[in-house]
C-alpha cells in the first residue's frame, strides 16, 4: 500500500486541524474579551486607561462651556 494511510501514524491525522482550530478559538476568545472589556492582556492588566486626564480635562471644559452658552442665553 502507499499513500498517506499506509503508515499507522497517519491515522490520527485530523488531530492536528483540530489541535490548529482550538488554537484559533482562544485566541478569538481572548481577543474578544480585550475588546469586551477595554483591558490589556495578561501583561497590561491592572494599568489605568491611557487617556483617563485627558478625558477628566475634556469633561470639565466641556461643563464650563455649557454654562456659558446657558448663561448667554439667559442675558440675550
Amino acid at each position: 500500500m502507499s499513500g498517506p494511510c499506509a503508515a499507522g501514524t497517519w491515522g490520527f491525522w485530523w488531530i492536528f486541524p483540530l489541535l490548529g482550530a482550538l488554537v484559533c478559538l482562544a485566541i478569538i476568545a481572548v481577543a474578544v474579551r480585550f475588546i469586551a472589556t477595554g483591558r490589556g492582556f495578561v501583561c497590561m492588566t491592572g494599568h489605568p486607561a491611557a487617556g483617563s486626564d485627558d478625558t477628566a480635562e475634556l469633561r470639565r471644559e466641556n461643563t464650563s462651556l455649557r454654562e456659558e452658552v446657558r448663561l448667554l442665553k439667559a442675558a440675550g
